[in-house]
Parts: structure tokens; sequence; C-alpha cells
């Protein structure tokens, strides 16, 4: 096989047709660079570009025992130290037998069946691979400061990234004004914790200093919460009841300071629209949903926003569990073309969210399941999956339904223009009021003074 290992993405270690032809597939999807191989061995002979793979697929399904998969994935840490390996295994390998593999240093366990049948690696391929790179702003870098961490830019022509800042180098005015133009540069996921690291020791007096905070805590909040995603989506019996309640303290945390922070922010809306990026479906769109869910809570019934972020963070969190085909149609907005068995899939989401959170036992309060389920119906009775009476209907997880709408309508993807950010906002909530959309028109009136202060006063974040 002739391949150019520095330009791939993916690359599967499979001799299994449709393990092979699964992953061919995505890649088609999300135009990811990919290559397979048959063995191990074929793979290490021409492995001198390892290290620039983002994600790397291992099919343990046939390894004869569990220490042989161990060492393969030992050997291909070793090659590639920042990639993500992900690991097919059978049901039958026992916790002790994943937990070895953990070890030796597999950053994800998927079990064959979940591989074939749900979207999990959709999901996670587009986290790593597509959205490897977190977008921050320059106008959130501090003169004569030094970050633990690398800095990128993403070139216009070819879309690939270029590493311009090492780890420890002083950043400077000539530094900032060179890139000021760009507005925006990445860092990798991996040293997302260095970025927030940085925004937080160096707490600059300026008129950025609220949105750079802002952002940061975003980013702490995102990353959480994809944690938490894998966590709840595992399948396997790897994973410990402890570690979900951790995580999900952890998220409600953050949760909690995004909200204060967003306080701080003049345009707290622009602040989110431009702290977030990702285009796959909604589930790591959770974030985004969040932060909206929490700030329109604080207009229409302050007292539950921190809720409504939970409950806006978790809401979507079923899509994950829907096949392939399914998480192809919503992925391309193609929701039409869905067929009966597949439409009854797509509206039972909401249930496989909460089923699959509440297996892992993680503590949600009632009005947090009630976001969750209800987070797609609507009064009119055109929303699913259980389509209850107007009058059962309540107002918290409505507003879970409006953070997705304005999220969807405002996303920045990667590539796209950019849109007007005041003009879409107050289009949007204008619309709300004058059609309904399946909202009670007493909520939709509270909304009412975001309209008159949206475009007040110009976030920083633009700059």
């Amino acid at each position: 096989m002739l391949v150019c290992m520095n330009q791939l993405d993916l690359v599967v270690i499979s001799k299994n047709k449709s393990f092979i032809e699964r992953c061919r597939t995505l890649c088609a999807d999300f135009d990811f660079q990919y290559a397979y191989f048959g063995s191990s061995e074929d793979f290490f002979e021409r492995s001198e570009h390892a290290p620039t793979i983002k994600c790397f697929i291992l099919d343990c399904t046939k390894f004869e025992n569990i220490h042989e998969a161990a060492g393969t994935i030992q050997v291909a840490r070793q090659m590639m130290d920042s990639s993500y390996i992900i690991t097919i295994l059978n049901s039958k390998v026992d916790p002790e037998g994943m937990e070895l593999l953990k070890k030796s240093g597999a950053n994800l366990i998927m079990l064959d069946n979940e591989f074939t049948t749900n979207s999990k690696l959709e999901f996670v391929a587009s986290q790593v691979i597509k959205s490897a790179f977190i977008p921050v702003k320059v106008a959130d870098l501090i003169p004569e400061s030094r970050i633990n961490g690398h800095l990128y830019m993403l070139m216009p022509v070819n879309r690939k990234f270029l590493k311009i800042y090492k780890p420890g180098s002083k950043i400077d005015n000539a530094f900032i004004a060179k890139y000021t133009e760009a507005k925006e540069l990445y860092t990798h996921r991996n040293d997302l914790s260095a970025w927030v690291e940085y925004v937080q020791k160096y707490q600059a007096k300026d008129d950025n200093a609220g949105a750079r905070n802002c952002r940061a805590n975003f980013l702490k909040l995102q990353q959480a919460f994809l944690e938490l995603v894998i966590l709840i989506s595992d399948q396997t019996v790897s994973t410990s009841f402890a570690a979900g309640k951790e995580l999900f303290a952890l998220c409600e945390k953050f949760c909690a300071d995004l909200l204060v922070s967003l306080k701080d922010v003049t345009a707290p809306w622009e602040a989110v629209n431009n702290s977030s990026v990702g285009d796959f479906g909604s589930v790591e769109r959770g974030t985004a949903v969040a932060a909206y869910a929490g700030m329109l809570a604080e207009q229409i019934s302050p007292e539950v926003a921190p809720k409504a972020m939970m409950g806006g963070l978790l809401a979507d969190i079923g899509l994950i569990l829907v096949s392939p085909e399914v998480s192809r149609k919503i992925r391309t907005g193609n929701l039409s073309q869905l067929t009966g068995e597949e439409r009854m899939e797509y509206v039972k989401h909401p249930i496989y969210g909460l089923n699959q959170i509440l297996s892992k036992r993680i503590p949600l309060d009632d009005l947090i399941k009630d976001m969750i389920l209800m987070s797609h119906e609507r009064i009119d009775q055109k929303g699913f999956p259980n389509k209850p009476a107007a009058i059962k209907m309540k107002e918290e997880p409505m507003i879970i339904r409006l953070a997705q709408e304005l999220d969807d309508a405002l996303t920045i993807k990667l590539g796209k223009e950019r849109i007007d950010f005041d003009n879409t906002f107050k289009s949007f909530l204008s619309g709300k009021l004058n059609e309904g959309d399946g909202y009670p028109l007493i909520m939709l009136l509270k909304l009412n003074p975001l309209i008159r202060r949206t475009g007040n006063a110009s976030e920083s974040s633009h700059s």
C-alpha cells in the first residue's frame, strides 16, 4: 500500500473487511486522510512519520491473548506519544484485561458491538481529529508572557496547522502584532490545560480581561464535558461509578464558574459564540448549549440557571448511541431522509441518553431529568419523544430547546465564513416572538430585554 504517512489523520490495523469498511466510510464522511494495514508489523515497518498521526485504531478482537494486544499498544504508544489510540475488543475480555490495555497506553477501549452499531466512533474521531485544535484569541495574549504549550496558525490555502510558538518562549509585542490580523490562533487539545493555566496566571486588568477569563472557563468545561461523554457512553465494565460522579461534579463546578464569568462580560453571547467550534452533530456542542441555556435562564427563570446549564450540557448525549447511518443524516442536515425505523431511533435519543446517564449512577435531580427527556418537546405537541399535553410542559426544558436552536443559528464552523452576530441573534429572538414556534408567549416575552440590549456594546473577542 502506497500512502503518505505524514499526511494521515487516522490509521486502522485490522484484517476484518467490515471493520475496515466502517473506518473507510467514516473517513470519507469527514474528509479524513487514512490508511489501513493488515497487521501491526506492516504498519511499524513504515512508521517513520507515525508521530504525526492523530488517531490510531487497533482491532484486538482476534488477538490470541490480552498480553499480545498490550505489547502492540505499548510499541504504538512509544512511536506516537501524542496520538489518540482506540482499541477494539470483544465482550469476553475481563475488566483486568481492559485495565492492562489502558495502562499500556490505550486512550479508549470500545467493544466490537458498539464500534459497529452506534455513533461513538464518529464523536470521538471528530474530537480527536477534526477538533484536535482549539481556537484561542490573539487578543488574549499578554505581552512579556510565556505559555507552557504550543500555538499554531491555520494556513488559509491548504487548511493545515503550522506551529508558530514553542513552549516557554517569550511572547513579545512583535509576536502579538504579527498575528493580530489573524484574530485567532490555535492550541492542541493536549495543551489545553497549559492555555487555561496561562490565562489564570496572567490576570491582566485590561478591557479584554473579562472575555479572556470567560473563554478559559468555557474551555475547562468543554474538556471536562468531553471526558464525561466518553465515560457515560462507555459500554465496557472497566469504568467506576465513582469516576462518573466525580466528572459530573466537576462539570457542575465549571458550569457555575462559567456562569459567573459570563456576568462580567459586556456581551456574553458573543463570548460564547467566539469560544466554540465544532460541527459534528450536536453532542460536542453541549458546552455552548449549556452556556446559552444558563444565560437564557437568567432572563426567564434565574433560580434554575445552574441546573439549566447541566441540562443543556447533557440533553443530546443520546445521539452518541444512535446508529452510524442516523448520525450521518443528522450531521448532513438530511433528517427528512430518515426511514421510519431511523426516525424512531432519532426521536428516542433523549430516552437513550437519560437511561445511559442513570445506568452510570450519576446523581441527577428530577428537574435535570426533565430537561434531558423533554428538551425537544413543544407545547403544540409537534416535538418528541412523548408529545405531552401543553399543560404538562414545563418552562425549564423549553429553555434547553431554545438554547439548542440558538446555538444552531450561531454556530461557527471551521473554515466557514463568520455570520453577523448581532443581526442573527436579534433576528432569531424576534422570529420566535413573532411565530411562537411551540413556545408559550409568556416565556418568550421575557426575552424582549435581550433583543434591546444586543448590539449596544462590542465585545472584545471580535478583536
